[in-house]
């Protein structure tokens, strides 16, 4: 009994010594570490805002040491963050950081994490001026807040955690959201990263007095992702998933619900290359009704290959210096604006853009589909590009050599479509169950009957079909083949044909 009572007193000893060596160790260590953090904090800030304009950054006010704790203050500023739109943000908030020196600190042993670490954050967002509300609709409490774990390898792991909020005004504007905890982790230069977090809830009501209210309301919120840097500032290989079990949202005289249940996207990107990177993205909804009605189901899939990441980099930073000017046409009602640009800058452009060309990317919708319960209608088209022998080619020229390949098919089911004609037809307020039923046969077989009367597509049991193939300066429309021109005159002359006569 005794020997077992000094091996542990020896022991307690030992941690003692330890954890007093390692905060003094870590109080020498922490103002680099800390300015280390800030540094590198802010070279990825403004990586993330090349082309959204504006700027945002991170200083360490202050830092009083203490032998077993610190105490960081800092500011966050952002100005004049581009929202779109002419619309811009800027902020200056504090944070506070409580700093526990290891390889032991107290909050880890309490909740039994025995490993040693070099030192415990807890910051949290300061109350001032321009976030008391916040704090107001958090009940008093930090409205963020996050505990980091710093290891003595150089490896970070978070938890942040955003607080419930509860806002009702006056005028029936109201917000209730669960909170939020997500957890991150990395090594300490920021060139891996696994995140995962949750939401259980977000209902949200806006009132103006010039429409009906509308509730929008999202259930069982979940993110993922796993990313790695590249060799490439800003691009990054890896995936992030989104999913929402469920939502809701009210709107209209009626205040009808569309309610969509399992949306969810999921993301991933890859380097194809030595230079070039390409993505996938999915889209799916799941179960989807309109007023107590079903709807059917959708799915998109789009794909990017071979995209060079230095020139689109470059070509990233060129849009960001004339984001106002693109604004400003949009604003106008320009699709494109003029940019002026001097003989320098427009040789600059026109190499990048040659550099992104020359490896041949392509783009694709690899399937939009739509559901029903009798029916489902797929689409997919694809382009492939190469850069021009040269950029002041004639329009006709440019365009045949700068798109290699367009491929393209349309398949509309006549059931899905007598199924949408019966929805309508409910939600319109129609009860004769027979008029229904001869409204929703007949709508597919005119449909039908359109596209093989107009040349624009052909049926196919119960499909109707529409094909597209270019490439070689040559067009296959549904089987016939003919030249660029030739096809443009012939959709020409079928769009006249559709369009209302006056």
């Amino acid at each position: 009994m005794k020997k077992s009572v000094g091996i542990l007193s020896g022991l307690a000893i030992a941690i003692a010594v330890a954890s007093t060596a390692g905060a003094w160790y870590t109080g020498k260590q922490l103002p680099a570490e800390l300015d280390n953090a800030v540094a590198r904090s802010n070279a990825e800030l403004k990586k993330a805002l090349v082309t959204t304009g504006g700027s945002m950054s991170i200083e360490r006010v202050s830092l009083e040491q203490h032998f077993f704790s610190s105490t960081a203050q800092y500011r966050l500023k952002a100005r004049d963050i581009n929202l779109g739109e002419g619309e811009v943000v800027n902020f200056d908030v504090g944070v506070t950081d409580q700093i526990e020196h290891g390889p032991f600190p107290w909050s880890r042993v309490k909740a039994l994490k025995l490993m040693p670490v070099m030192a415990v954050s807890n910051s949290t967002l300061q109350k001032d001026d321009a976030t008391a509300a916040w704090f107001a609709a958090a009940g008093e409490q930090a409205p963020i807040s996050a505990q980091t774990s710093l290891g003595y390898g150089g490896s970070v792991a978070s938890q942040v955690r955003l607080a419930p909020v509860k806002l009702d005004e006056a005028d029936g504007n109201s917000l209730d959201f669960s909170g939020m905890q997500l957890e991150v982790s990395g090594d300490k230069e920021g060139k891996a990263s696994k995140f995962h977090g949750q939401a259980d809830r977000f209902v949200m009501k806006l009132v103006r007095d010039d429409q009906p209210p509308a509730t929008f309301e999202l259930k069982g919120l979940k993110v993922g992702g796993n990313l790695a840097a590249t060799p490439h500032d800003t691009v990054y290989v890896g995936n992030v998933d989104l999913a929402l079990a469920e939502t809701k949202v009210t709107l209209g005289p009626k205040q009808q619900v569309l309610q969509i249940k399992g949306l969810e996207q999921n993301v991933l990107q890859a380097l194809d290359g030595p230079d070039t990177v390409g993505g996938r993205v999915e889209y799916k909804v799941g179960d989807m009704t309109w007023d107590g009605r079903a709807v059917g189901k959708a799915q998109m899939v789009v794909s990017v290959t071979s995209v060079n990441a230095p020139a689109l980099q470059a070509l990233s930073k060129w849009y960001q210096a004339h984001l106002p000017e693109f604004e400003a046409a949009s604003a106008a009602g320009q699709p494109v604006p003029q940019i002026r640009m001097d003989d320098a800058e427009k040789a600059k452009f026109q190499g990048d853009l040659r550099q992104l060309l020359a490896a041949r990317p392509k783009v694709a919708i690899e399937n939009l589909a739509f559901k029903t319960a009798n029916g489902e209608s797929r689409f997919n088209l694809s382009m492939a590009f190469a850069a021009p022998a040269s950029f002041d080619l004639p329009p006709d020229q440019l365009s045949k050599q700068l798109i290699t390949e367009v491929k393209g098919k349309l398949s509309l089911s006549k059931p899905m479509m007598g199924d949408l004609a019966t929805l309508q037809a409910l939600l319109d307020g129609q009860t004769d169950a027979q008029a229904i039923a001869m409204q929703s046969s007949q709508a597919g077989e005119m449909v039908g009957m359109m596209a093989l009367q107009s040349g624009l597509a052909t049926v196919e049991g119960n499909d109707v079909v529409s094909s597209l193939h270019y490439a070689d300066g040559m067009v296959d429309f549904n089987g016939r083949k003919m030249t660029v021109e030739a096809f443009a005159m012939l959709m020409a002359a079928h769009l006249a044909a559709l369009s209302p006569q006056g």
